[in-house]
């Protein structure tokens, strides 16, 4: 039988699995230290929100070259 090592992505510790669900079931019974519930939450909420403003400025730098593409090409008279 061939054992494959999983980290937790919180606190790194390692387990030796041998299938998927044995994996889900030592995760489901593993508690972190490092991190609690609220933590976890406000972190993920963090991460949201510069997931979301990362994604703002994409569109609005995307949006900006084809205006100047546009403009460039005279399709539209520049301010």
């Amino acid at each position: 039988m061939e054992l494959q090592k999983h980290s937790c992505d919180v606190c790194g510790k390692q387990f030796q699995v041998a299938c998927l669900s044995e994996l889900l079931e030592k995760l489901k019974k593993h508690k972190c230290v490092k991190v609690n519930k609220r933590v976890k939450r406000t972190a993920q909420l963090q991460q949201a929100h510069v997931d979301h403003f990362i994604e703002d400025v994409t569109v609005d730098r995307i949006n900006q070259h084809r205006f100047d593409q546009l403009v460039n090409s005279g399709m539209i008279v520049g301010v």
